[in-house]
């Protein structure tokens, strides 16, 4: 069994997303806002970060998804 291109993008993408979720989860923000986030306190920068773990974590739900789907498509025949 040949691993297609389609097949490879989305593992890739599902690696990627899961290990970005991972780095985002140890993330902790700084006492010092930046200039653009000066308005926020720190537990609401850090629940913006949780939220962006989630939302990577869904990406690459839907990239392993995409894989299998891909792959199923590939064997069907």
């Amino acid at each position: 069994m040949v691993i297609k291109f389609p097949v490879f993008v989305a593992l890739v993408g599902a690696i990627i997303h899961f290990a970005y979720t991972v780095k985002l989860r140890r993330f902790k923000v700084s006492e010092k806002p930046p200039a653009s986030r000066a308005h926020l306190s720190v537990e609401q920068r850090q629940q913006k970060i949780v939220i962006g773990s989630w939302i990577s974590f869904a990406i690459g739900c839907v990239f392993l998804v995409a894989a299998i789907v891909f792959t199923w498509l590939e064997n069907s025949n």
